[in-house]
């Protein structure tokens, strides 16, 4: 039996059917993880022998269970952060690691807090026998966070910042020469960052699997891409550089409700004229998810341009490698005896995913 099978009864009938049916099971088998990508930060300020690190993530992220959350009520209270600091502290410290290029001969927390809901803030200190002009920072944490996870981390020294991405296929990031910052690693780690946030943003590829299946040729499809980058880039940099600022909550409750509107605009009519202005107005709230990534990573102002630049042509490619794969089916199913029901398909999947990611994110947070 067939994968297809399970998810579009009778895709067998048609090639564009065996095609598109692994966009609609990705789709629905990401559900539950829109955006829901595991995520630590660590800010570094390199001093003489001491590395002064502040590390940002969700407790819950770590595989620790009831040890943190001890009346499962989902919310980490004072008392329960009190209780469970030196399990989620060693479990870090295990997983993350600093060579300079000796190992540190002393590492101190120094202070812990909640700056946010369930998220938690460690001030640690480390210290090493030489003074620090080079690092090599190792992580581990998607062993005991999830595969998929990420760490962000921002070393400064006298100003100069440097930057990197960890995760499972790239867990080491060594900083020649800390203080000497080169613009190149900038560029190709925000690029990296900016490709990986459009494939694992189900939500974002769910949007433009909707926008495509109403899109009638080659010239409709470039005037909806180029409408929705140029939109998406004017609010990514207006929120970057601190110029708007739209609650997380909201832009997530508002991308949920685009792509739900396009996807039922598919089944509503027969081809979606004039859709590279209603792509314009939801790029703008897709802009906004997109800079959140970049305000969480607290960039400098110093370095803001070439990583927003640099994320953004990371996302762009991220949405060229898609529309390759999935238009030519597309367009194909268009073409079949069988496209409305394909279309149909395909919209009713977006739309209830769409849906169940705006409840997730308005009455189930």
């Amino acid at each position: 039996m067939s994968l297809g099978a399970r998810c579009l009864p009778g895709s067998r009938r048609t090639a564009s059917a065996v095609v598109l049916v692994p966009v609609v099971c990705v789709l629905s088998v990401a559900a539950l993880a829109a955006h829901d990508r595991s995520t630590s930060y660590s800010r570094l300020v390199v001093d003489g022998k001491q590395v002064r690190i502040v590390f940002t993530l969700s407790p819950f992220d770590l595989h620790l269970g009831p040890v943190i959350d001890a009346n499962q009520d989902e919310i980490i209270s004072d008392d329960e952060l009190d209780e469970s600091i030196d399990a989620v502290y060693g479990a870090i410290k295990n997983h993350y690691h600093l060579r300079a290029p000796d190992e540190p001969s002393a590492i101190t927390l120094e202070r812990y807090d909640l700056v946010a809901d369930n998220v938690l803030a460690m001030q640690v200190v480390y210290t090493f026998r030489r003074e620090v002009t080079s690092l090599a920072v190792a992580s581990t944490l998607p062993q005991i966070t999830q595969p998929n996870h990420q760490h962000l981390l921002r070393v400064d020294r006298d100003g100069v910042i440097q930057q990197a991405l960890l995760d499972f296929a790239q867990p080491v990031a060594r900083l020649g020469g800390v203080g000497r910052a080169s613009g190149w690693e900038t560029v190709r780690s925000f690029v990296r960052l900016g490709v990986e946030h459009i494939f694992s943003g189900y939500d974002h590829l769910a949007f433009l699997t909707a926008l495509l299946a109403g899109t009638s040729g080659l010239f409709a499809l470039l005037k909806v891409i180029t409408s929705f980058t140029v939109a998406h880039s004017l609010t990514l940099a207006f929120a970057s550089f601190g110029l708007v600022t739209v609650p997380p909550r909201l832009v997530e409750s508002l991308i949920a409700l685009s792509i739900a509107y396009v996807a039922i605009e598919n089944m509503c009519t027969r081809v979606a004229v004039s859709r590279w202005g209603i792509t314009f107005v939801f790029g703008l709230v897709h802009g906004f998810g997109f800079s959140n990534v970049l305000r969480e990573l607290g960039l400098p102002r110093g370095r803001l341009a070439i990583s927003l630049f640099s994320f953004n042509a990371g996302v762009e490619v991220g949405q060229v490698v898609f529309v390759a794969a999935v238009f030519p089916a597309l367009l194909l199913m268009r073409s079949s005896r069988w496209r409305s029901q394909l279309t149909t398909a395909v919209s009713l999947v977006t739309t209830a995913l769409a849906l169940y990611w705006f409840v997730q994110r308005t009455v189930l947070r």
